[in-house]
Formats: structure tokens, C-alpha cells, sequence
């Protein structure tokens, strides 16, 4: 019985050890991260009541990553000038209706569905392109019957008529005084071929 109290004895004394570090340990995280977060707080305050011109400068280092802030372009002098997007702010989106026109089906698809939207940051120019959509849909439905079923059911078939598109889109913003390179990228809503 003597023998069953000592063996248990040590055992508690080391339980009760393994307690007291564990504790040591979670007294040092929480100074550890009440030291972290005081240095970001204080780092933070640092940089509002400093240079702004390093913020600006971040701002504009933004623009254009990943096609979601505006890209600020330089607009040669023989074109309309826009007012420039503001940074951060969201695509405009140019709608045409839908295409449905017949199409070189080499005896298997004879139409082709189309619905498309440009993409912009400047908000004018969705205005402007307004003036020229019939323009614009003749043009598009033109490049449309002149596809073919092999060249559209190709893997990249729908991307390379996305690049003709906006080459047509583009050679009729210049054609009218408007600094092609403003209006971004055109996507495919539906691409039905039947």
C-alpha cells in the first residue's frame, strides 16, 4: 500500500509541473501578441500622419492588376478625351443584343448565337458606343457569317472571334475620334451554335 501512495505521488507532482509550463507558455503568446499587435497599431498610425504621396503612388501601382481597377491611359492628342476613371472603381459594361445569324455550318451547325458585353472603366464611353451600335451590329454580324463550324468548334475557336470582335470594335472607336485602347475586352454571355 506504502509502495501504490509513492508511485502515485510523483505522479501528481509531475501533472502539476506539466501545468505550470503549459501556463508559462500561454503567458508568453499572450505577451508575444500583445506585443505584435501594439508594434502593427503603432506602424499603422505612423503612416497616416505621414507622406501621402507614398499612399498615391500604391494607389496608382493598382490600377490595372487583374482587370479589376481602372487602368488610367494615356490618350494621344487627335482623340476625345474622358474623364479618368476613379481609382478602384468597378468595369462598365457595354450590352448588344443578341446575334443569331446563319453561318458556314459545313453541314452541321447553320446558326450561331451570340451575346456579348464590352468592357470598359470609363463610364463615357458606354454612352458614346451607344451612337454607334448599329455600327458596331452590322460590323459584328458580318465577322459572324463569315465563321466557319470547323474554326468555332475549335477549343480556342470562341477566344479568337472574341480578338476579332474587339479588332472590328476598336477599328470603329478610332474611325470616330475615340482612343481605341480605352475600351478593354469583350465577353461572350451565350455562345449557342446550332
Amino acid at each position: 500500500m506504502a509502495d501504490e501512495e509513492q508511485q502515485e505521488a510523483p505522479a501528481k507532482s509531475g501533472g502539476k509541473g506539466l501545468i505550470i509550463v503549459l501556463l508559462v507558455i500561454l503567458i508568453l503568446l499572450i505577451v508575444g501578441v500583445g506585443v505584435m499587435a501594439f508594434l502593427l497599431l503603432s506602424g499603422d498610425k505612423g503612416d497616416e500622419k505621414g507622406d501621402k504621396p507614398s499612399e498615391e503612388q500604391h494607389a496608382n501601382a493598382s490600377h490595372g492588376d487583374e482587370g479589376t481597377a481602372a487602368a488610367v491611359v494615356e490618350v494621344p492628342k487627335q482623340f476625345k478625351k474622358y474623364d479618368p476613371p476613379e481609382p478602384g472603381s468597378p468595369p462598365q459594361y457595354f450590352a448588344m443584343e443578341q446575334f443569331v445569324v446563319n453561318f458556314k455550318g459545313e453541314g452541321k451547325a447553320r446558326f450561331l448565337a451570340v451575346t456579348l458585353k464590352f468592357m470598359t472603366h470609363y463610364p463615357q464611353l458606354v454612352v458614346d458606343m451607344e451612337n454607334y451600335k448599329p455600327i458596331l451590329r452590322n460590323d459584328i454580324t458580318g465577322l459572324l457569317r463569315i465563321q466557319t463550324y470547323t474554326e468555332m468548334s475549335r477549343d480556342d475557336g470562341p477566344d479568337i472571334l472574341r480578338v476579332k470582335i474587339m479588332e472590328k470594335a476598336k477599328a470603329l472607336l478610332e474611325k470616330h475620334g475615340i482612343f481605341p485602347d480605352i475600351l478593354e475586352d469583350v465577353y461572350f454571355e451565350r455562345f449557342v451554335m446550332q
